[in-house]
């Protein structure tokens, strides 16, 4: 498989972690990683972790005054050829699926013509909850793909549905899309 370029969204969710392994594993396949997180993110993670792992800048800010003159958001959904957000949280299925574009992750999300990947990481009665899987049915209406959460530990402690995928699955569900 050609090298493709592939977005990673991290979301704040203690899941980021895995965001990490998850670049790296991408980047040992070949494939251009170039990783957007959200504000919350960083709470778990650091942008000098992902770069060191993908090789390329971690964009955080949509603000933040671009090397050239173009919208970061812009640009970088033209680069993508999947954007797989993993984890994702209830907030940022809420918003991609009303259409708010308040950071550079969602609006690098609906900029692109890209395939959409989203796998979910949250406690089971966030991800169980009537609001999350109306917003997760409006985003597969409009081909969204995603990986499930699975049983699993939580981070609250209790077990349940909203542990994230295994990393494997995710992995195996971004070759079937860019095949």
């Amino acid at each position: 498989m050609k090298q493709k370029t592939i977005i990673v969204g991290i979301a704040g969710s203690i899941a980021a972690y895995k965001a990490c392994d998850l670049v790296s594993r991408l980047k040992k396949k070949g494939h251009n990683i170039i990783c957007v997180m959200t504000r919350a993110a960083e709470e778990f993670i650091t942008p000098l972790t992902l770069e060191t792992l993908s090789e390329n800048k971690t964009y955080r800010d949509m603000f933040k005054l671009p090397e050239k003159r173009n919208a970061v958001h812009v640009s970088l959904a033209k680069k993508a050829d999947l954007i797989v957000i993993s984890p994702a949280t209830a907030n940022i299925i809420g918003r991609l699926a009303s259409g708010i574009c308040d950071d550079l992750l969602t609006s690098t999300v609906i900029s692109s013509e890209s395939p959409i990947l989203i796998a979910p990481a949250m406690n089971d009665n966030m991800y169980k909850h009537k609001i999350t899987q109306r917003n997760i049915g409006e985003l597969k209406k409009i081909g969204y793909k995603f990986v499930d959460p699975i049983r699993g530990h939580l981070a609250c402690g209790y077990v349940g549905i909203g542990h994230l995928a295994d990393l494997g699955q995710i992995i195996k569900e971004i070759d079937k899309i860019l095949k």
